[in-house]
């Protein structure tokens, strides 16, 4: 006998909802769950259903109404052209159930996803761009503003790169009454300006009103282009919520294009109209904001708008640069003078973490366009100079003994045997070897200087004509589809959460979305490896590798699969230390035929 289902949570391959029967689990956020469908009239055509996680309630607020989102959200599908078509409208499982609609599939990866796999040029980051406003301008001119842009909600559909909106459960429709707290439900280091100063004064206890409306959209595509342009934050998303407040409130984040040299001025400048504190000083509309759009791309057939915005490595053989001591720090800039990206921002964005691009940290500016130096930062390099290099030749000193102590043959001990015997923790030998090898790991520490590493790291080559097997052909998996998956399901805390890793063996577990290969469905265990002590543009980084795949069904697959993009590195966050990476809990995953 079949138990009832009687919450959407309880739904899996096979439950039936209405006519609708589940394939499989798209995904899960805090009002609604999302399935893959089909007809059984339709075996094989594919299409989306969404259904709220708590039934009509008259009591609850307007936007913890999950029954309103969700109705909202249908009648957006309905009454506007989306790109997705809306096929149904129902409750589940009685008619004063859970309400539910369905929709087009559409088999894509969302924007930052696709930046990630692609990383494309500007031009054609620009051409993605230009129909993401494009949509938005249609909903402003019928009076309706999304409210929550950001790269979840726009999927980039796989057969044609057409960008698509998604979630209008937060929209703002002509004639909705306007929310007494006016802050979009969105992340926090997304909110524009606007709103918290609202909530800073305080009027709305005394019934004032706010809504950040069209402008707000605008602000959210900026910093949506500005994440693109440069592969990082405007505003540091990790910040405690006083601090970050105050920086989006005062802080005018760096451009992109000196953040990232490639990005073409004309763009960069766009973006910064976008941040703009002030909702007026933003482009009054969306349609102003597609003619300065159209504008820039009269340069587009320049070679610079042809080449990939990926940052470019360092090179192999570069030195590294001097990092400058105390006393040759550059004198910070009068208060009235114009922010800039010179080598008197390098030092607060070091005291901030690891991070690319922080929302305090600059990029070094190359030495002919760096300001002048102090009088004190020129008398002293000398002095510094002259100790570096006492430091340097004390350390090649104390090096040279070590190596010729750890040489010599131990002395035995009296009464001992002539043949030789492994050492004991207590004998000379070893006693010389722990003392002297403290003393240089310190004296590499105080230098600064490249002595090697203890710790092993992972050897590149091709991988494995098994995993290759497994992958490209059992599996027939993409290597251009995206997909998701949890570091190490031994760490506890939620996918919100951050984790810390330690090197040695985790186990991750594939994240069904949207976008998730079916051949690796959600739940697939993955057996691998973490190493930490990379650097990923010069940043510190770690390195997971997964090489064994067990799918739900319990099947075991040899794979070679590793979270980040194809060269297997990902940035850590602050707060990490040697032997210890703070990740997010879920990361990109690609299955790769070579270990990088």
């Amino acid at each position: 006998m079949t138990t009832p289902l009687f919450h959407p949570d309880q739904l899996g391959p096979g439950s039936r909802v209405g006519p609708w029967r589940v394939l499989e689990s798209l995904g899960a956020g805090g009002f609604g769950r999302a399935f893959k469908v089909e007809r059984d009239e339709q075996p094989g055509q594919p299409y989306m259903l969404k259904v709220a996680l708590r039934p009509a309630s008259p009591h609850a607020p307007e936007e913890e109404n999950v029954h309103g989102r969700l109705s909202r959200e249908a009648a957006i599908h309905m009454a506007y052209d989306t790109g997705v078509k809306l096929h149904s409208v129902d409750h589940w499982p009685t008619p004063q159930g859970y309400l539910y609609f369905v929709t087009d599939y559409v088999e894509g990866e969302t924007f930052h996803e696709w930046c990630w796999r692609t990383q494309p040029s500007a031009a054609r980051l620009m051409d993605i761009f230009t129909e993401v406003v494009r949509q938005v301008g249609a909903l402003h001119r019928r009076g309706v503003s999304h409210r929550d842009l950001k790269s979840d909600n726009i999927l980039i559909r796989t057969v044609d790169e057409t960008p698509h909106l998604l979630d209008y459960g937060a929209a703002r429709l002509p004639g909705m009454a306007t929310l007494t707290v006016g802050v979009p439900p969105t992340a926090p280091h997304l909110v524009p300006p606007e709103c918290l100063e609202f909530l800073h004064e305080e009027t709305w206890k005394e019934g004032a009103r706010f809504d950040p409306g069209m402008p707000g959209d605008l602000y959210a595509l900026g910093l949506l282009f500005f994440e693109a342009l440069t592969d990082s934050y405007a505003f540091d998303p990790k910040l405690p919520y006083n601090a970050l407040v105050v920086v989006i409130m005062a802080k005018t984040p760096a451009a992109p294009h000196v953040l990232n040299p490639k990005v073409p001025r004309s763009l960069s400048d766009i973006v910064m109209r976008l941040l703009e504190k002030r909702p007026e000083a933003r482009y009054p509309s969306a349609e102003a904001l597609l003619q300065a759009l159209w504008e820039a791309a009269k340069e587009r057939k320049k070679p610079e708008w042809q080449v990939s915005l990926a940052m470019s490595p360092p090179a192999e053989n570069a030195p590294p640069p001097e990092t400058p001591g105390p006393s040759a720090l550059p004198v910070s800039p009068a208060a009235d003078a114009p922010p800039s990206a010179d080598a008197a921002q390098v030092p607060q964005a070091a005291t901030e973490g690891p991070e690319r691009a922080e929302v305090a940290e600059a990029p070094h500016a190359p030495a002919t366009e760096r300001a002048p130096e102090t009088p004190v930062a020129v008398s002293s390099r000398p002095r510094r100079r002259l100790l570096t290099w006492g430091l340097r030749g004390l350390a090649v000193l104390f090096l040279a003994l070590w190596v010729g102590l750890s040489t010599l043959p131990p002395t035995p001990e009296k009464g001992s045997p002539s043949m030789p015997t492994a050492p004991t923790p207590h004998a000379p030998e070893a006693r010389r070897s722990s003392i002297t090898t403290l003393l240089a790991a310190a004296l590499c520490s105080v230098t600064s200087m490249g002595c090697p590493a203890a710790q092993v790291k992972p050897e590149r080559g091709d991988c494995p004509k098994e995993a290759r097997e497994a992958m490209f052909r059992v599996l027939d998996m993409d290597t251009g589809k995206g997909r998701k998956a949890v570091v190490d399901i031994n760490q506890p805390g939620d996918q919100s959460q951050r984790g810390t890793y330690q090197d040695g063996p985790v186990v991750g577990r594939v994240v069904g979305y949207s976008w998730t290969d079916p051949t690796l469905p959600d739940g697939t265990l993955l057996y691998g490896r973490l190493w930490t002590g990379f650097e990923y543009f010069g940043d510190p980084a770690a390195m997971v590798r997964y090489s064994e795949a067990k799918l739900p069904d319990g099947r075991t697959f040899p794979v070679c699969l590793v979270l980040g993009g194809r060269d297997g590195l990902v940035p850590v966050l602050s707060g990490s230390k040697a032997g210890a990476a703070v990740l997010p809990r879920e990361l990109p995953l690609t299955p790769v035929d070579r270990w990088p």
